[in-house]
This record gives structure tokens, sequence and C-alpha cells, in this order.
């Protein structure tokens, strides 16, 4: 649906993007990134907002350190998951 948001999405993207350079035994391919953070986003509650003023409060609301660990510990499991049985050849 056009004009929502799940703000989850740029928190996981983020992670995502910060984590997969630390891991070179990792694929980090497109593939691999998207089902990452499908896998990571099906297991954290969503936050949809429907305005960039939702988002900024969603996103303050967000930077509390629980928040964060939440988000970091669900990307771990997915890059664990995803890289331990990838969907595509090597």
């Amino acid at each position: 649906m056009e004009g929502l948001k799940n703000i989850r999405e740029d928190a996981v993207e983020y992670q995502l993007r910060k984590i997969l350079p630390t891991m070179p035994g990792v694929c980090s391919c497109e593939k691999c990134r998207l089902d990452m953070a499908s896998f990571a986003l099906n297991r954290l509650s969503p936050q949809y907002v429907r305005t960039d003023a939702g988002a900024l409060y969603q996103k303050l609301n967000n930077s509390s350190q629980q928040a964060e660990v939440e988000v970091l510990k669900t990307v771990i499991d997915a890059i664990d998951t995803i890289s331990a049985h990838p969907k595509h050849d090597a």
C-alpha cells in the first residue's frame, strides 16, 4: 500500500550494511541480503508510519538501547540462518 512504511526496514538494512562487511565468509549477494532482511523483519514487530513526522517520532522511540539490541540480535540470527542455508548455489 503506497504511503505506508515499516521503519523497521531501515533499521534492518542499516545493521546488514554495518555487519556483513565484517563477515567475509558470508555471502552478501542481493538474494541473500533480501532473504536475511525478510527473515529478520518477519521476526520483529512491524512499525508502520504514514508521514515523515511519524517516521521521525518512531525512530526517536527506537533509538533506545533495548530496541537497537533487539534489531541487532535479530539481524545476526538472520545472517547465521541464511548463510547456513543459502537459497542459491555457491
